[in-house]
């Protein structure tokens, strides 16, 4: 691994490292591992807080993000790093599945809003141990390591096992123990299936019931097991009927309903979705693609699409909205790779907590908090919502380097399209991460000695070296090295007519195929330039919050933009939270506004390997 000097833009590898400094910063050493539930810079000292269903229901998310994330920046690997793996090794029960445990180090146990009786209790989150046999194969194929396929077979045959089956459908019941739809290894207390929507602490049935389907499907691909497919297609078949589904302001909500319109909690939907598209792209179901895709498109129509955000959205939908927009992409049922270039930019990138210095200055402006005292940060559940935690629990909170174990991880919500929330939550750093990596791997595709170049961020790989200049400008440099062919597309907005080429310095006349200019005749060692004007826009944008659960009103933000990405906000507004003092503020990058290219010295590294996600 070297270095090469390339333009200071949005580097996802660099994001990756600093994402992985996040994650495994914001996991508790002495407790195997388990990720904190939130982390509060709305304090003084800031701190970490644990809660329920991390085990089964979140940490599954974090082996996900792990493998991705270090697939893109391929860092030594760290003893801290070794011990988070080892922790889910040790910890998958006999029967396959991870539980969070009853025990005395964990007197935090009880399940969120069912009360105490789940403390006394072993559950397994379903939604949770999909994603864990999600999470063991991206390690199988980053490592080759049989351990993370024999457990992936275990789990993924324990969760065919308790699924309710009934005629042509299945689901999983509610159980009312732990989180949501969780498994207790007493068996299902009842099988009633959900009746709507909005069942659950969350109000997100079709998450519990179809992020199983996320494995299932890996599974099936490693096995060719049929009874995964099966479950995969009658779990489907249960969770997007008519019952779940009706947009809030539908004319017609039955019509609606059938055509995927939703609302509610999004990261909650979205994931639903994406089990859905796993399940449809490995059957070649083409209602099931186009029911995701009316979903897509209807949310679509609930955020603004440049920033990709609502009113409120959660930093868990970082990695949702790029996943979908390229899997849809992908399966060629639309063109949407300019959400995804969107996406990536002015959400992804903005969600994650990178200024030390700023959430160090919301504590400030409170008074000092000791430990454990029965007043917390303003948005600290257990004094804001009517849970009585009666004495304090021990071993709930954590003041140690909180601030400097965070920079990396990702804010819990981004709020009227100008602030982080002055919180992280545990969920939403495993999946908005992940976000980072869709893109990366999109970035550029390879077949056959062709290589099609998607979405223009730097990436270096064995075909070619790609190196993004947006958007100090409309360029991109290709160092190629086997590719016969490369495609490369063109950002949607930009005449094709203004595009231009150079192959070793000789202008070439650009032949397109749809919006991706094809140089063919490629022998390796070409150094190839493309550029294209760059439009400069000032748009007033609403942030709009149609599919979100609060109704906060629609505020709008004057953004500057230069191609697609937001490179600063003109209007302060007011934020639900107070004074922007106490928040981080977006789109902050003073670099893009000196009309000069601003350079830096990267790590230079090609994985051997590149993690198939879906």
């Amino acid at each position: 691994m070297g270095t090469i000097n390339i333009p200071d833009n949005l580097d996802l590898a660099d994001r990756a490292r600093l994402g992985l400094h996040g994650l495994i910063g914001t996991c508790d050493p002495e407790l195997d591992y388990e990720p904190y539930f939130l982390t509060y810079y709305s304090a003084r000292p800031a701190y970490f807080l644990h809660w329920s269903t991390m085990v089964s229901g979140v940490k599954p998310k974090f082996l996900e993000a792990f493998a991705l994330l270090k697939c893109i920046c391929g860092t030594p690997d760290t003893d801290q790093e070794k011990a988070f793996l080892r922790s889910f090794m040790d910890n998958i029960d006999e029967d396959g599945l991870l539980y969070d445990k009853a025990a005395p180090n964990r007197p935090w146990n009880v399940g969120v809003g069912y009360g105490v009786k789940s403390r006394d209790m072993d559950y397994a989150n379903i939604a949770g141990n999909g994603r864990l046999v999600n999470g063991l194969w991206y390690m199988y194929q980053l490592t080759s390591d049989e351990s993370y396929k024999t457990a992936m077979k275990r789990c993924a045959e324990k969760m065919v096992d308790i699924a309710v089956i009934k005629n042509d459908y299945a689901y999983y019941p509610d159980s009312k123990c732990g989180n949501d739809f969780s498994w207790i290894k007493s068996g299902w207390p009842h099988t009633d299936e959900p009746k709507g929507p909005q069942e659950g602490c969350e109000g997100s049935v079709t998450f519990y019931q179809l992020l199983p389907v996320r494995g299932l499907m890996k599974w099936y691909y490693m096995s060719g097991d049929e009874r995964m497919l099966d479950l995969s297609k009658r779990l489907v078949k249960f969770a997007t009927q008519p019952k779940f589904y009706g947009g809030v302001v539908d004319t017609d909500p039955s019509y609606g309903a059938e055509r995927a319109h939703w609302w509610g909690h999004q990261h909650g939907n979205l994931a639903a979705f994406r089990g859905i598209m796993d399940y449809a792209c490995a059957a070649s179901d083409v209602s099931a693609l186009e029911f995701v895709r009316d979903a897509y498109e209807w949310h679509r129509q609930g955020i603004c699409p440049q920033l990709g955000q609502s009113v409120t959205i959660e930093g868990c939908c970082g990695g949702d909205l790029p996943a979908l927009a390229i899997q849809l992409t992908d399966a060629g049922i639309g063109d949407y790779w300019d959400d995804a270039d969107h996406f990536v930019r002015n959400l992804t990138a903005q969600v994650q907590v990178t200024d030390l210095e700023g959430i160090r200055r919301i504590g400030e402006s409170y008074a000092e908090r000791p430990k454990d005292a029965r007043f917390g940060a303003p948005d600290d559940f257990r004094f804001t919502r009517s849970i009585n935690i009666g004495e304090p629990i021990p071993g709930l909170e954590c003041l140690d380097n909180v601030l400097g174990r965070s920079v990396g991880a990702i804010a819990n919500f981004l709020s009227s399209g100008r602030y982080q929330s002055p919180n992280q939550m545990a969920c939403c750093t495993g999946n908005g991460l992940q976000g980072f990596y869709y893109a990366w791997e999109a970035a550029i595709r390879h077949s056959g000695g062709v290589s099609s170049v998607n979405l223009l961020f730097t990436r270096f790989s064995e075909w070619m070296d790609l190196i993004s200049y947006l958007p100090y400008e409309g360029k991109v440099f290709i160092r190629n090295k086997t590719s016969k062919v490369i495609n490369v597309r063109i950002p949607g907005g930009v005449p094709l007519n203004q595009a231009r080429v150079t192959v070793n310095g000789n202008a070439m006349t650009p032949v397109f195929c749809g919006r991706y200019v094809s140089l063919t005749g490629l022998c390796g060692g070409e150094e190839i330039v493309v550029t294209f004007p760059q439009t400069e826009r000032k748009l007033t944008l609403s942030v709009p919050n149609l599919n979100g659960r609060l109704f906060w009103g629609y505020p709008k933000v004057t953004a500057n933009f230069v191609g697609s990405t937001c490179i600063g906000l003109e209007d302060e507004g007011e934020s639900q939270f107070g004074s922007e003092s106490v928040l981080v503020r977006q789109f902050n990058e003073p670099k893009y506004w000196g009309g000069e290219t601003v350079y830096k010295d990267a790590s230079y590294y090609v994985p051997p390997k590149v993690v198939q996600w879906y």
